[in-house]
């Protein structure tokens, strides 16, 4: 019975990350066809991060307050394909900034409204949090292979048609999420004793930089494959590969919470962000390329896990959830958004001197960890069982 309650939850994240899929990997590629230079490219990317600071904790408070978290999931959808509809209908900078800005908010809001509902569930009727969590991440596997070879057959035009279907799917399958019973409400310390501790600081820039040194590729990476000669299928299982090494980290996840401290893992993101940036920007081999991207289990994967550990075991209980949203805030926005504004700069220069940048960022949050480990004392507290707050793959 609870395996058919986890279905509609498993639909809804197929089809989001099928979405993301398109967004993250192609819709550079797109944006570079309306003649469009990198440093424009750089801003119409980075202000979504920087707005969904703001605007998505502003509708996840609506869609709780107003109980009516299928209709928000709905129309935000409908919202982000709208926006995103209107490119068709122009072809200059400025609109396109606004555009982006509109469609990009609505659906980065998708993923934590999503996760919201999950959790619930999960609560409610004991499902399976990360096995259903898992199909989005094959979802983005699948769609960025699948799609790369599609737009090698019809041309890169038809990237935003997918990502106008994709949406309008998700839109669909959000009206079949069940229904939930409003659970009782839970009294909320005050978030802000988070701001009165350097600790709590510290570790929120770190790892956000190290999350953040993720922008060049992010941003730029399927344009600098292209620039390579790579073809898009090639492109897409290269993003693909990357997000098969988390994925099978985040299988023995558990494993590796009861033997290593939380903050080790953040380290380990950092280093392993330096080596993989560093051979990206200066090594052109479709082999080193590729190989490279099992250090995405690291960079992104062992910096989250240690993010949410860190916050699971230091938190207190009734303001774990406000700490959790304020660290993906500034991880996944702020710092995210900033850096694609500085890679984007250094990319129309030199495509090395981006990669570079990510260098330089993903050493300085290591080095604001490391001073980390030596004023916070590691905790005894277990860990918590479900992570979520994982807007990027």
């Amino acid at each position: 019975m609870n395996n058919r309650l986890g279905v509609p939850y498993s639909l809804f994240y197929i089809f989001v990350f099928m979405t993301m899929g398109i967004i993250l990997v192609f819709w550079p590629i797109w944006l570079e066809t309306k003649g469009l230079s990198k440093s424009e490219i750089g801003w119409i990317l980075s202000l979504p991060p920087f707005l969904m600071v703001f605007i998505s904790p502003a509708i996840a408070y609506f869609s709780e307050k107003s109980g009516r978290s299928r209709t928000v999931l709905f129309i935000t959808s409908l919202v982000s394909a709208s926006f995103f509809s209107c490119f068709y209908i122009t072809d200059n900078f400025y609109s396109f900034l606004v555009l982006q800005a509109g469609a990009s908010c609505c659906f980065l809001s998708l993923i934590p409204l999503g996760d919201s509902q999950t959790l619930k569930a999960v609560r409610l009727y004991d499902l399976n949090y990360g096995r259903i969590r898992l199909w989005g991440s094959l979802s983005f596997i699948g769609t960025s292979f699948g799609v790369g070879y599609v737009l090698d057959l019809m041309g890169v035009d038809w990237t935003l048609w997918l990502i106008l279907c994709a949406l309008l799917t998700v839109a669909l399958f959000s009206t079949f999420l069940p229904q939930l019973p409003k659970e009782q409400e839970q009294t909320s310390g005050n978030p802000r004793i988070f701001l009165k501790k350097p600790s709590f600081l510290f570790f929120i820039l770190g790892a956000g930089m190290i999350i953040g040194s993720h922008a060049a590729y992010y941003a730029f990476g399927s344009l600098y494959m292209i620039s390579l000669g790579y073809s898009k299928t090639l492109i897409g299982f290269i993003w693909a590969f990357g997000v098969m090494a988390e994925v099978i980290l985040f299988a023995f996840s558990n494993r590796i919470f009861k033997s290593a401290r939380s903050l080790h893992l953040i380290l380990i993101g950092s280093v392993a962000g330096m080596i993989r940036w560093g051979v990206l920007g200066f090594d052109d081999s479709m082999v080193v390329i590729i190989g490279i991207q099992i250090l995405h289990a690291l960079t992104f994967g062992a910096t989250h896990l240690g993010s949410m550990s860190f916050i699971s075991r230091h938190a207190p209980k009734d303001v774990a959830a406000s700490a959790q949203s304020l660290y993906s805030s500034i991880a996944n926005g702020l710092m995210m958004g900033i850096a694609i504004l500085i890679s984007g700069r250094l990319y129309d220069i030199d495509p090395s001197y981006a990669f570079l940048g990510m260098v330089i960022l993903a050493a300085m949050g290591g080095l604001i960890i490391l001073t980390l480990t030596k004023l916070v004392p590691p905790s005894k507290a277990p860990p918590a069982e479900e992570y979520t707050h994982q807007e990027l793959p």
